[in-house]
């Protein structure tokens, strides 16, 4: 039987309980990034910052893991699977206890920078091994339908582990429950990986670290502008200005170096390939909207007053939906290959009835139940075009680009993720002022309605044992609060109809780009013969 090039015998021999034991180790992988997710308020109030600051953090690490994901690629080649992959655990444990430890914001936001390079690194070796152990044509869609099947679906299910301890002990015990996951991790790759090399290793002096290096600052001035943009003004601010414009200077260089280099971390080539760019249009476009998600989450922990428990048990609702429409789209697209065109304008039409769901649906007491099936929906819908669009991108380009269909989707990922993070905000900000401001207007004495209400507040508080100046002092409050609920409400509401809007904007850009081709094809056929 011929050696498998990472896995040692034993682990050949189980494949089954192998093959298990790579996705546990991919699950631990991906847990490192998404911990926080769904509990970044418990962040805000230990580190006594703002929200920005947070996400900042969370986007640090994802600068990380786009700017070392080319560079391991190569530097994978160099040593064992084994010890590679055991030395990257190692290191992120180290970076867990620092970040447990650590009580500065920027000290957590340049360990969540380097926690973001021992993913990449973990990541994208389980990658290359999952790969690996499927046969022949099945190897990238098996492959990739398990990979970023884990990918939409792990920050929930580490939601659950760092929800339970933020809400029965402080916060950053969740670095306790990381750093087993990593120790299994460990004891798992010196189980199952070949202690020796396999394949000729690929020499270090090829590998680009000066582009990285590019990258990395640009991702970061990126990830800076885009965050901290809407809240300072975007270029009134210095600051701001002289931040944009060091990134765009180390994209420049970035994309100088790549050009110009035998071996380039991305091959620019790629762009030249209509399909490759539709690809990549419709996975940021998906990106961008996908995160409204993140509005029903909100609102069900800020209105509805929801614990980060009950809302990780509505993500697994999103997590159900999403493992469901992956299988089903992997089944599909193995059937037939011309599928996955259908299976994109499916997904895009489920993503526009998600979003005209909540437009209509989204009231100030809306139940468990009420929300479990359109976040459901949304999951459904995102497994239907998350797999399908990166089939289509990977397709479109020949194999002699190496990764660079999947480092540059993660490129795209990490873009449509900031731009969803930079136009909420801008449009929440934007649109609440306006809301507001409609309310202020009618709030006036002569409004029945205002009258009615207040005096409601009023006789309910009097009832309480309140004096009347108390009653009116405490029923201008609820009056406020519930202008405030009621303009975030129709912020939200703008905002899925937005998101619908952008969705049949897809739809018109995929189905204008087949018909094109299908015109271009058929012309391509009828000069065949003439020249002939």
């Amino acid at each position: 039987m011929k050696a498998h090039p990472f896995l040692n015998s034993k682990a050949i021999q189980y494949k089954s309980v192998t093959f298990w034991l790579l996705i546990l180790i991919l699950f631990i992988a991906l847990a490192q990034f998404s911990s926080f997710n769904l509990i970044q308020q418990h962040l805000v109030s230990f580190y006594g910052v703002e929200s920005e600051d947070i996400s900042m953090s969370l986007m640090a690490a994802y600068s990380g893991i786009i700017t070392f994901l080319p560079i391991q690629f190569r530097l994978q080649r160099y040593f064992t699977m084994r010890n590679y992959l055991m030395t990257a655990f190692l290191l992120g444990i180290l970076i867990n206890i620092g970040s447990f430890l650590t009580h500065d914001i920027v000290v957590f936001m340049v360990l969540r920078f380097f926690q973001g390079t021992v993913v990449a690194t973990c990541v994208g070796s389980m990658l290359v091994v999952i790969f690996s152990t499927q046969p022949g044509e099945k190897t990238t869609l098996i492959g990739s339908a398990i990979f970023f099947a884990a990918i939409l679906t792990t920050s929930v299910i580490t939601g659950i582990l760092s929800s339970w301890v933020a809400v029965n002990m402080d916060w950053n015990f969740t670095y306790f429950g990381l750093i087993a996951l990593q120790v299994l991790a460990l004891l798992i790759c010196y189980f199952i990986f070949h202690p020796k090399m396999k394949l000729r290793p690929f020499p270090l002096y090829q590998i680009d670290w000066t582009g990285g290096i590019f990258f990395g600052g640009f991702s970061l001035s990126f990830s800076y502008v885009m965050i901290y943009g809407p809240k300072e003004y975007w270029f009134s601010s210095h600051k701001i200005g002289i931040i944009a414009l060091f990134g765009f200077v180390m994209l420049l260089l970035f994309l100088y170096k790549q050009a110009n280099l035998k071996r380039p971390l991305i091959d620019l080539k790629a762009f030249k390939y209509g399909k490759f760019i539709l690809g990549l249009l419709l996975l940021v476009l998906f990106y961008g909207i996908k995160d409204t998600i993140n509005l029903i989450y909100g609102y069900a922990g800020g209105i509805l007053g929801w614990s980060s428990t009950d809302i990780v048990q509505l993500g697994l609702y999103n997590a159900a939906g999403v493992a469901i429409a992956i299988a089903f789209s992997a089944m599909m697209v193995l059937k037939n290959k011309t599928n996955v065109p259908k299976l994109l304008l499916t997904g895009f039409l489920i993503m526009i009835f998600y979003n005209l769901w909540m437009y209509w649906s989204l009231t100030p007491n809306l139940s468990f139940m009420d929300l479990s099936v359109p976040v459901f929906i949304q999951g459904f819908a995102s497994g239907f075009i998350f797999l399908p669009v990166l089939i289509l991108t990977m397709a479109a380009v020949p194999k002699s680009t190496g990764f660079t269909a999947i480092i540059v989707c993660a490129y795209g990922r990490f873009i449509g993720t900031l731009n969803s993070i930079s136009g909420f905000y801008t449009m929440q900000l934007n649109y609440n002022k306006e809301y507001r401001l409609g309310f202020l207007e009618h709030l006036t004495t002569q409004d029945q309605n205002l009258a009615q209400r207040s005096a409601s507040y009023q006789n309910l508080f009097l009832s309480k044992g309140y004096t009347i100046d108390q009653a009116n002092a405490l029923s201008n409050v609820m009056i406020n609060k519930a202008a405030v609920i009621q303009s975030q409400l129709l912020t939200n509401r703008t905002i899925f109809m937005i998101g619908a809007l952008v969705m049949c904007f897809a739809i018109i850009v995929l189905i204008v780009f087949i018909i094109g081709s299908k015109i271009v094809a058929s012309r391509n056929q009828k000069q065949q013969p003439l020249a002939v």
